[in-house]
């Protein structure tokens, strides 16, 4: 289902913050101008200066940043534009009380990546005990609340933002293994992740997509 407006997804020459965004995009049909800044590194510097040179003409001097009917209307911070994104395009339950669950699941993985970047920080055994421990409790708690009537879906019978926050959560991590190993009790969310990557606008995508560093 696209809509009538004009966007354009603003961030840099990576999927990072705004791969949900864009995925959410193309399985709602809906043309974009997909900007990406240009990113390189450098002595294990991130190397930006078109970025440096434009940031503050962005709200917080952030991005991604969708821009709306050529820049009438400017959405700022990465979860604000998925929500806003699922809600127009009708990937955010079917009630109130199915939103609250998606959008609930979604801060959830904010906080399991934030707690994966703490363990790196950590070292030693720390990465490790994250995969085995807060990234399989994380699932565990995912699998419980998947909707179990085999739509292929977490939450009732269609695509939902947290269908797309799940996937990019699975390809998040470049230890695939662990992850896999994490996910071994979780039939319904493999299931999931499986009927993402086979949605056809989303197959696409995924095919013609850039590589990038991030």
């Amino acid at each position: 289902m696209s809509s009538s407006s004009t966007y354009k997804l603003i961030y840099f020459a990576g999927r990072g913050l705004a791969e949900t965004s864009r995925m959410l995009l193309k399985a709602a049909g809906q043309e974009f101008e997909d900007y990406r800044y240009p990113i390189t590194m450098k002595d294990g510097q991130y190397i930006r200066a078109e970025w440096d040179a434009d940031k503050t003409k962005y709200t917080y001097e952030k991005i991604p940043v969708l821009e709306i009917d050529g820049g009438k209307y400017t959405i700022a911070q990465s979860k604000a534009i998925e929500r806003f994104l699922a809600r127009r395009f009708n990937m955010l339950g079917s009630n109130d009380i199915e939103a609250a669950l998606i959008d609930a699941a979604g801060e959830q993985i904010t906080d399991v990546k934030q707690a994966y970047n703490k363990a790196k920080t950590a070292g030693g055994d720390n990465v490790k005990q994250f995969f085995e421990n807060d990234l399989k409790k994380a699932f565990t708690s995912f699998e419980k609340q998947a909707d179990k009537k085999n739509s292929g879906y977490w939450m009732g019978s269609r695509l939902s933002l947290f269908d797309i926050q799940l996937y990019n959560l699975i390809h998040f991590f470049d230890d695939q293994q662990s992850v896999q190993k994490a996910l071994e009790e979780c039939p319904t969310l493999k299931a999931i992740h499986d009927k993402v990557e086979q949605t056809p606008e989303i197959k696409k995508w995924l095919s013609e997509r850039p590589e990038t560093m991030f």
